[in-house]
Parts: C-alpha cells; sequence; structure tokens
C-alpha cells in the first residue's frame, strides 16, 4: 500500500500496472449506478406524436451502466469473438452537413472520422451489436447485462427531475455545455472551418461551448442527479423497445426480428439539446450505421457487479479525461457590442468591446455583401467580405456603406485563426415597400424571428431565388414570423398565391395586417398553389406591416418562396 504522501514516479508505476492488467483482462465489467425503483410521468402531451401520451410508468429497482460503452470495452469482445463489420459508417459531413442514415461512408467502430481514443463512445454498430455485446458480456460475468427498456431509460434519465433537462429548463441553452455534448460553438466553428458549413439558421447550436467539435471522451460532463454520465449528449443511445409513430400505445419490447425500427434516446454531438423525453428511430435494415449512435447496459435488481476490472476501467478512464483537458484548445470569443454609427452621408464609426484574451493579435472586418445578408441563414462568408484587417489595440474604425446601407460583423483573430463571427451591425437606410397587388420574394422581409432567409444562386436553368427555410425539431413547437412593409393600393379581396413546401398537410401560415388576421394559408401536396385560386384574402388599403407566422408542432422542413396578390374584386 502506498503512503499518503505518494510520488509523482509511484503514481505512474501503479497506473502503468493498472494498464497492463487491464490490457490482459478478457473483458471490462462497466461501473454501474443503482437506479431506485420509484414511479415517473413518461412523455409528453402535444408536439411529436410518437412521444404521447403522458402516462404514469412504475419501474423496479435496476441498474445502469456510469458510462456509455466505449471503444475499450467493445475491443475485448471484437477480440474474443472475431467480430467484423464493413467499414462503410456514416461519418461524413461537408457543407451541406451530416448525410442521412442511408450513405455509405468510411468508418468503422475502432477508427472513424472523429476517432482519437479508445475511451470515446463506441458507435457505428447496430442495435443488433450491441445487443450481441451484453450476450457476450453476460456469458463472461455470469452477471445478465441487457439494453435497457426504453422506460427504464426515460426514468434514469430524468431522475425525478420535471423539466426540460435534468439541468432545468435553461430556455437559452446556455448552461447545456456543463452537462453534455452538443452542437455548440466549437462545432460550428470547426464546420466553418473544415467544411464551410454553418448550423445557425439550420440545425442550430447551443448558446455556450465546451471546446468538443465531435464525439467525446465519456464522463466529461456532470453527471445527471442519478449520477449517470452523458445521458442527453455525446451520443445517443440504443435501448431495447421497438419505436412507433403512433406513440407508446403500441409500446414493445424489441428482439431480434419483432419490429421495423428501434428506438435511441439521448441525443448526440451533432445537434443541440433536446428535452429528456425526445425520441429517435433507427431501421433495423435498410439504415447504415453512424457516429451519432452508442448504448449503455442495464441489470435488472440492485446485484454486486462490480469487478477490479471495473476499478481498472475508470482509474484510465480519469487519466485519459485528465490528459485531454490538458490539450483542449479554447475558441477565441466573438467580439461583443459590436455597433454602427453615422458619422458623415455613407461613413460609418464601426465599433466593439475589447477583448482581454492575449492571445489575440487583430480584428477582421467584413461588410455585408447586400443590404439583407444579417437576415440570412448559412456561412457568414458566402454573405460577407473582408475589408479589412486592425492590430488588437484597436475597437473602432471608420468604414463606409452603400446608399441602400447594410452591415458588418467582426471577428477576432489569433495567428490568422478566426474566432465566430460577432452578432452584425446594421444600419439600413430604408427598407423597400412592396406593393400589392403584385408579387414578392422573401428578399424584402424587414424582420425576420426564430427564422433565416436562404439565398440560392441561378444555376443551370434555375433563376435566382431567395426563401425562408426551417428545420422544425419533434421537441420544438415555436412561432417563426417574417414581417414585410407593404403598400396596399386599395381595400378589397385579394387572390394569394405562393410557392412553399412542407412535410405536413393541413395549415401552413397565418397572414396578419397589423393585429388583425386576415387568411389561414393551407398546403394540400395534391395542389400547386402557385397556380391555385383557392386562397382569398382581404387587405385594407395603406402603407400598413404584412406578417406571416408559421407554427409546427412536430417534425418538418418547410420553405416559402413568394407570395403574390391578384386584385380579384372585380370577378366576385
Amino acid at each position: 500500500m502506498f503512503n499518503r504522501k505518494k510520488t509523482t514516479t509511484g503514481i505512474s508505476l501503479l497506473l502503468a500496472s493498472y494498464l497492463s492488467t487491464l490490457h490482459a483482462a478478457e473483458y471490462i465489467a462497466p461501473p454501474m449506478i443503482n437506479i431506485p425503483g420509484g414511479s415517473f410521468m413518461m412523455g409528453t402531451d402535444g408536439g411529436d406524436p410518437a412521444t404521447t401520451p403522458i402516462h404514469s410508468v412504475s419501474i423496479d429497482a435496476f441498474q445502469m451502466s456510469k458510462y456509455l460503452v466505449t471503444v475499450a470495452e467493445f475491443k475485448k469482445f471484437a477480440e474474443d469473438t472475431g467480430f467484423v463489420r464493413e467499414a462503410t459508417c456514416n461519418d461524413f459531413i461537408d457543407n451541406e452537413g451530416l448525410r442521412g442514415p442511408t450513405y455509405q461512408g468510411s468508418g468503422s467502430w475502432n477508427k472513424h472520422r472523429y476517432t482519437y481514443s479508445d475511451y470515446q463512445p463506441v458507435v457505428c454498430i447496430s442495435w443488433q451489436d450491441a445487443d450481441d455485446y451484453a450476450q457476450w458480456l453476460s456469458i463472461k460475468t455470469g452477471i445478465k447485462y441487457r439494453l435497457p427498456t426504453e422506460q427504464e431509460w426515460e426514468y434514469a434519465a430524468k431522475a425525478n427531475t420535471t423539466t426540460r433537462y435534468f439541468w432545468g429548463d435553461d430556455p437559452t441553452m446556455s448552461q447545456a455545455c456543463k452537462y453534455g455534448n452538443f452542437a455548440d460553438e466549437t462545432g460550428e466553428h470547426t464546420n466553418n472551418q473544415q467544411y464551410g458549413l454553418s448550423n445557425i439558421g439550420w440545425i442550430g447550436v447551443v448558446n455556450c461551448d465546451d471546446s468538443e467539435a465531435y464525439n467525446s471522451i465519456v464522463g466529461l460532463y456532470r453527471p445527471n442527479p442519478f449520477g449517470l454520465y452523458d445521458m442527453l449528449g455525446n451520443v445517443s443511445e440504443f435501448v431495447n423497445s421497438c419505436y412507433s409513430a403512433n406513440g407508446y400505445q403500441d409500446h414493445k419490447e424489441a428482439t431480434k426480428d419483432n419490429c421495423e425500427f428501434i428506438v435511441h434516446r439521448g441525443g448526440n454531438w451533432h445537434y443541440p439539446a433536446a428535452p429528456t423525453s425526445t425520441r429517435g428511430r433507427f431501421k433495423r435494415t435498410g439504415w447504415n450505421v453512424s457516429t451519432g449512435q452508442g448504448f449503455r447496459l442495464a441489470v435488472s435488481g440492485h446485484e454486486k457487479t462490480s469487478s477490479p476490472s471495473s476499478d481498472l476501467f475508470e482509474a484510465q478512464l480519469k487519466s485519459e479525461q485528465s490528459k485531454h483537458l490538458t490539450n483542449r484548445n479554447k475558441l477565441l470569443d466573438a467580439p461583443k457590442n459590436v455597433n454602427v454609427v453615422k458619422v458623415a452621408k455613407q461613413t460609418f464609426n464601426l465599433s466593439w468591446q475589447p477583448s482581454e484574451d492575449n492571445r489575440i493579435t487583430g480584428y477582421d472586418i467584413y461588410r455585408s455583401i447586400s443590404s439583407t445578408a444579417h437576415l440570412y441563414a448559412g456561412l457568414y462568408s458566402n454573405h460577407y467580405k473582408k475589408v479589412q484587417t486592425v492590430p488588437a489595440e484597436k475597437n473602432s474604425i471608420n468604414v463606409n456603406l452603400p446608399a441602400e446601407g447594410g452591415s458588418f460583423r467582426v471577428l477576432a483573430i489569433a495567428n490568422q485563426t478566426p474566432s465566430l463571427p460577432s452578432k452584425p451591425a446594421v444600419n439600413i437606410v430604408a427598407p423597400k415597400v412592396v406593393e400589392i397587388p403584385g408579387q414578392f420574394d422573401m428578399q424584402h422581409a424587414t424582420e425576420l424571428v426564430n427564422v433565416r432567409m436562404y439565398h440560392f444562386e441561378a444555376k443551370d436553368k434555375l433563376p435566382e431565388a431567395y426563401s425562408l427555410f426551417k428545420t422544425n425539431k419533434n421537441s420544438d413547437k415555436t412561432e417563426v414570423s417574417a414581417t414585410f412593409k407593404v403598400n396596399i393600393k386599395k381595400s378589397g379581396w385579394y387572390q394569394l398565391n405562393y410557392s412553399g413546401r412542407t412535410f405536413h398537410e393541413g395549415v401552413f401560415f397565418k397572414l396578419w395586417q397589423e393585429n388583425r388576421l386576415v387568411g389561414s394559408i393551407d398546403f394540400d401536396t395534391s395542389i400547386d398553389d402557385k397556380i391555385s385560386t383557392r386562397h382569398k384574402v382581404y387587405l385594407e388599403a395603406g402603407e400598413k406591416p404584412l406578417e406571416i407566422t408559421v407554427m409546427r408542432d412536430k417534425f418538418d422542413r418547410w420553405g416559402l418562396g413568394w407570395l403574390k396578390f391578384t386584385d380579384i374584386n372585380d370577378h366576385l
């Protein structure tokens, strides 16, 4: 036994001994947490139909593994059984994002694009692979390991909390990075620099940073109240339940061939934090494995499941965590409080709050290519052009804007490595007034709330176009709005045509003139509303704001391109 006063050499020798023993072990028994029995309210009311109805569930006492199963643990299984999976794992990202579930990549469970440690969660495996691992470990240890049921997983994840996340409601998502690995500022920055991709205005990012771009070593974040790590982030987790779009009324446990879709829970590094009740699905056949899904294990009851291999595993995990945290590179903060003030006809003073980060060597100044660039989604450099670099000691500069106005973004730089861009500093001289009757596209919006605009350049036979585009997640129920400054020549009835699509039929958007609802506009896949005659609205004459609102209560990807109003009073 070591004395209380240990030497560095002594600790290193002990760890080396641990590693030698761990490497020689036939298996690694996962550290387990005792989860007490109890009751909870599972699911939600409203939102995604697959998470309904909310209902009371009673759970018997069980154990759940403290961490996601890691590559180090799965490697023992692969070596012992000769497990091989073809290297087609979906680990591909480019300027259009992560590919879908049928994409054939080139990753494998032990080597993919985001591999850097054996103590990351094992991914690029199927539900069947995870179930096979649990059965193998059960034979090795004599303890019946299994995948948790979906009810056990949600009960353990909530851990007697009733808020949106186990750490609270966190409406601004500013606390999420303490508790899980999600799409955050480092992920956005890395995607910007490596792939020309931006998730802002697309799938979104949390409002914080943890210096992790992709999947991370397990256990780096704060645990939930039951002591479980990575329950809502890093990678989502296969459970032993079938998925049904009809919700929990069709619940059944999964076996080798009894359901088309398997449930996975918990979210992953590629997306912002989702509520504890959010569900995902994975098709048993036809979908490729990915870097977004892993698993953890469960055991019924509270029997003793610890072993020397668990202790050795945690000792090495803590060493890997410490080493990784020491080598993390903190992202430069984007400049704050950026402001633009007119000082002459087309000359403005651009200023920002000076940074206290001594790594900063200067600031890059970007000016908008168009007056509405601050409303656009996508990578900032698609809509802004760098006009100047100023030294680190400066925090203001005189700049020019065209007559129609525009905006600026400022990036901190350290040896040519930039921060994320600042929020835009905007000066619009006069928004364009659109005339009704007539047609106008989304480019003419004066204000957007909870949505971004997409600009599509002319390509092949397709003309240049502007569109509002939104991915609505299952857990979201957020109102989107777009406001236009319009001049209506006379009061009366107008036929409304539009260019747009949504996944769901029924009410698509509502149209407001000031606080008066003038129309609830439907979408029907069988009708072309660019030319249909089915939508009629009554508008009052004058120069008044016209507002579009969209509210989705389940997963959707919708787009809206233009509106056209035709005077039909003479035809009524």
